[in-house]
């Protein structure tokens, strides 16, 4: 009989021990993948949110179920370039999809123009840092003494190699983590302020106009 319970408690504590092993690892994933998740997420709420009584004031209604196929393309590459490309890009990537859907959100007028607009520079950023990352992969796996036979020598190879890198690096610090996302978010402003901060959707200003405030 003890030997049954002995048995029955370190199976127990093995379980146990698995399932808290599983758990930390989990958590250590998402420590660690936290701006891709956070990328992920906000992406997802621009993709499925609608701004509860916030139609597009022009005549096409409903633009969203139309823009649906072609933003769940660009969350593909988001979420890629998100969880592969190298700090701090995924951290901008998080930064600059919450900034989109909170300007969907402040949008009065047409959001989901401004939801589209936000998603074609989220797809531009997304698929130049994956363009980012497979070069300079292709140049880490580039063999210098191979490169010796085709430009004349060992010595010029090498060069040419730490030059490529140095140039992919340059451009990735001014194009990916500065001009980039300042352009994103400079284009966001531009689709809020645009309109002016109304209290009421074009709609309701147009109802008060014509009913003077007045309810029938």
């Amino acid at each position: 009989m003890d030997a049954i319970i002995t048995a029955l408690r370190d199976a127990l504590l093995a379980f146990g021990a698995w399932e808290l092993n599983g758990l930390l690892a989990i958590l250590y994933t998402a420590w660690e993948h936290g701006a891709a998740l956070m990328a992920a997420g906000a992406f997802a709420a621009l993709l499925f949110w609608t701004p509860p009584g916030r139609q597009s004031a022009y005549p096409v209604r409903d633009q969203l179920s139309g823009q649906r196929p072609g933003l769940l393309g660009i969350g593909v590459a988001v979420v890629l370039a998100a969880f592969l490309a190298p700090a701090p890009m995924p951290v901008l990537l998080a930064a600059m999809t919450i900034a989109g859907t909170i300007a969907v959100k402040l949008d009065r007028f047409n959001p989901d123009a401004l939801r589209w607009r936000a998603a074609g520079g989220l797809a531009l950023y997304a698929l130049a840092a994956l363009a980012y990352l497979g070069y300079g992969r292709y140049l880490d796996a580039l063999d210098a003494t191979a490169w010796a036979e085709a430009i004349g020598g060992q010595g010029e190879a090498a060069q040419a190699l730490a030059q490529g890198r140095a140039f992919i690096s340059t451009l990735a610090t001014w194009g990916l983590w500065l001009i980039l996302p300042l352009g994103y978010l400079s284009l966001l402003a531009q689709g809020v302020l645009v309109h002016p901060p109304l209290p009421a959707t074009p709609e309701q200003v147009i109802t008060a106009v014509r009913t003077r405030g007045q309810s029938r």
